[in-house]
């Protein structure tokens, strides 16, 4: 066991978990919300440790995880996404008191099996993350007991789930039936004496179909829509976000660091499937009439894009994959916030609860503009800077012209239904004008999202020299 002290910020945000769940036992239901708060504070500091961690190259643990700059940016962002979820559940109605510390203690839970998760190096350890963060999510999905949609969308998560888990198992067994070991640092110096084994080859496969469920990749995606509309918003906020950055990470580091892609032979089948789930993501979207299941299939296409880097897996696409992956958190997580805000005026996720929001909320529907344009990739919003990154990478690469152009007709599908939320909220008339009002938490969280949209839109080179720091380190 060595530098298990690096390992600190998980074992904090576990061990606040469990304090808070066992408060919640003798806290008075009256008094119940001081268990987010205790939440934000020790998600707010365990991000602060990540920070003073930044620059730091090591690995632990006999070497199952390792601990380096680019597992430190995606710690960040499930930090970041953690706490704007606490943020945004303090005054969400539908949680009831006498389980807000169950709720707080599983979303630190699932946050801490994803911080494990990006920095695994044994596919032993991989797995215990994985279903860390699972069985903790699907309980979140599941925890609007009076809403039936809630139980649906979390028995279909439960049961993808479950079989996203078992293909991910015969994979690693494959792996390690071929290779003999499920360490990577192990394997890394031997990559090429398995290329040839067909059960090397198809555990590989295996492994990735897993994580295609975990970032509701094409079609390994029919789990998110139900899960996204029926969990509580803010959990659907974090699962769209924290989780699918956080599969996408390990997949980064496996599939274009560890054991590339390009060497297995799989590069068109990730291309292909790059290709099908941006393009389905966007097209299923355009029929949505419910704000929660239009963000979901945006998710999905959003999924795609970011596999773009994925597909190149040279420098290039590596950065175009961490910045997408900073400007996705900021945007969706400022949009879902102001979903959370119109539907607790309307009782309404449905696209008619935002006909003539302009009109008693201008500012709010401004905010929402901006976030749907840098969905969409319009200048000059992160959103628009980070599709440049990564679909200049397969630009750059000459062999994926054809995904790049493919990627930019997605984005001009997804302004139509994008811009049909814009135009509801400002061309349509509603026989509602009473002002909509945003309590303080989600108005910060409204704020610090469009204020980081903006500004790595317009300063997205600061934002690049850091990203290139971590992808250097990227083992």
């Amino acid at each position: 066991m060595t530098n298990i002290i690096l390992l600190n910020p998980e074992i904090i945000l576990a061990a606040a978990g469990l304090f808070i769940l066992l408060a919640g036992a003798f806290i008075g239901e009256n008094r119940a919300k001081l268990l987010f708060h205790l939440g934000i504070i020790s998600s707010a500091a365990v991000l602060g440790m990540i920070i003073t961690q930044a620059g730091l190259s090591a690995y632990g643990t006999g070497t199952m995880w390792i601990l380096d700059p680019g597992a430190q940016f995606f710690k960040f962002l499930i930090l970041a996404a953690t706490v704007f979820t606490l943020l945004l559940s303090v005054n969400y109605t539908a949680i009831q008191p006498r389980h807000i510390g169950t709720y707080t203690a599983l979303l630190l839970w699932a946050s801490c099996g994803m911080m494990l998760l990006s920095g695994a190096m044994d596919f032993i350890y991989l797995l215990i993350s994985l279903e860390l963060i699972s069985i903790s999510c699907f309980i979140l999905t599941g925890f609007e007991q009076k809403n039936p949609r809630s139980a649906e969308g979390a028995i279909k998560y439960f049961l993808m789930g479950g079989l996203s888990t078992a293909v991910t198992i015969y994979g690693i067994s494959l792996f390690y039936g071929a290779t003999g070991t499920t360490n990577l640092f192990s394997y890394a110096s031997a990559v090429d004496l398995h290329l040839s084994d067909p059960a090397y080859i198809m555990g590989m496969l295996f492994i990735l179909v897993g994580f295609g469920f975990k970032i509701s990749m094409v079609p390994f995606h029919f789990w998110a829509p139900d899960a996204y509309e029926g969990a509580p918003t803010p959990v659907t906020a974090y699962l769209s976000t924290a989780s699918k950055l956080a599969a996408l990470g390990a997949m980064m580091r496996i599939f274009a660091s560890v054991i590339p892609h390009h060497a297995l032979n799989l590069t068109i089948i990730i291309a292909g499937l790059a290709a099908l789930t941006m393009t389905l993501g966007n097209l299923a979207a355009l029929f949505q009439t419910n704000v929660k299941r239009l963000l979901a299939y945006s998710s999905i296409a959003q999924a795609g894009y970011m596999l773009i880097g994925l597909v190149v897996a040279d420098p290039i696409g590596r950065e175009g994959v961490f910045f997408y992956a900073l400007a996705y958190l900021v945007t969706n997580m400022g949009a879902f916030a102001v979903a959370l805000v119109v539907a607790g005026k309307t009782g309404s996720y449905e696209l008619d609860a935002y006909d003539g929001l302009a009109k008693r909320s201008l500012g709010l529907s401004i905010v929402m503009v901006m976030f749907l344009l840098s969905l969409a990739g319009i200048p000059p919003l992160a959103g628009f800077v980070a599709k440049f990154y990564v679909f200049g990478a397969a630009v750059n690469s000459q062999h994926y012209l054809w995904l790049a152009v493919l990627g930019v007709l997605n984005s001009v599908v997804s302004i139509y239904y994008y811009m049909n939320i814009a135009r509801r909220m400002f061309f349509v008339n509603s026989e509602d004008s009473s002002p909509v009002e945003t309590d303080l938490y989600t108005a910060g969280v409204i704020v610090i999202t469009a204020t980081a949209v903006l500004l790595i839109g317009l300063l997205p080179e600061t934002f690049m020299r850091m990203i290139k720091y971590c992808v250097s380190f990227h083992f």
